[in-house]
C-alpha cells in the first residue's frame, strides 16, 4: 500500500483528495493545506477534516513538514511554494497541476496572462515536479476555448478548474503507465510576481474589480 501527500487549496486539492482516497493501492496519508486558505473556495483543511479524521494535516503550508521518503505520491495542487530537491529526489511520483498550458504560460497567474494576451485556448495540466518552475515533463493536458473580449478572469478560471476535475479523475488512476512528455524549453515563457503590474485591467478577477483598484484574490 503506497502513501499519498496532497498540497494546495480549494475545491479541486479537495477532489485530488477525493480521487486518491478512492484508489485501491494508495491511503491519503499527508495534507499540507496552503497556510492562507482562500475565502472564496472550499477550506481543503475543513473538508479533509471531516472526510477523512484519520488523515494527518500539517497546517503550517510548509512542505518541509512532509518527511521525504514518507509519501510514494505527492501531488501539488494549485500549492503556492515551490517545492525543493529534499523531497523531489526522494519521492517516486512528485506532479503538480498547473491552471495553464505549458510550456506557453509557466509560473504565476496563468489565467490571466492568457486574457490579457488574446488567447482563443487555454489549458490546465499535470506535469512532474523539477528542479524548475512548472518545467518539468507532462503527463496531461486539457485544452479549451476561451473568449477574451467575453470572458473575465473568473470566468476561464471556473472553466479550468471543470476541466482539472476530469482530468485529475483521469490522470491518476493512470499515473503508473503514462510516459511523461517532455517540454519544449526553448518556447518556454514563465511569468513572476514581479511581472504582475504588466497584467493592467486582467490584474483581478473582473476588469472592473481592476479598474476600481480593489484586492487582488490571487489565483
Amino acid at each position: 500500500m503506497r502513501r499519498a501527500a496532497v498540497l494546495g487549496k480549494g475545491a479541486l486539492a479537495a477532489h485530488a483528495c477525493e480521487t486518491i482516497a478512492a484508489l485501491t493501492d494508495t491511503v491519503l496519508d499527508t495534507v499540507i493545506p496552503n497556510a492562507v486558505e482562500p475565502d472564496w473556495d472550499v477550506r481543503l483543511s475543513d473538508y479533509v477534516t471531516e472526510r477523512w479524521p484519520t488523515t494527518r494535516i500539517l497546517r503550517s503550508g510548509d512542505w518541509q513538514d512532509l518527511e521525504p521518503g514518507r509519501c510514494d505520491l505527492v501531488f501539488s495542487v494549485l500549492y503556492d511554494k515551490i517545492i525543493g530537491p529534499e523531497l523531489i529526489d526522494a519521492t517516486e511520483h512528485i506532479i503538480n497541476c498547473h491552471p495553464g498550458r505549458l510550456p506557453d504560460y509557466r509560473g504565476v497567474r496563468p489565467v490571466n496572462w492568457a486574457l490579457r494576451n488574446r488567447e482563443h485556448l487555454h489549458g490546465i495540466t499535470i506535469h512532474v515536479i523539477d528542479s524548475g518552475i512548472d518545467s518539468g515533463p507532462v503527463l496531461a493536458e486539457a485544452a479549451f476555448s476561451i473568449w477574451p473580449d467575453v470572458d473575465e478572469v473568473k470566468d476561464v478560471w471556473r472553466r479550468a478548474m471543470q476541466h482539472g476535475r476530469l482530468l485529475i479523475s483521469d490522470t491518476l488512476p493512470r499515473l503508473e503507465r503514462i510516459v511523461p512528455r517532455p517540454q519544449e524549453a526553448s518556447a518556454a515563457v514563465t511569468h513572476y510576481s514581479r511581472d504582475n503590474a504588466e497584467l493592467g485591467e486582467r490584474s483581478d478577477w473582473t476588469r472592473a474589480e481592476s479598474a476600481d483598484g480593489t484586492s487582488v484574490r490571487s489565483a
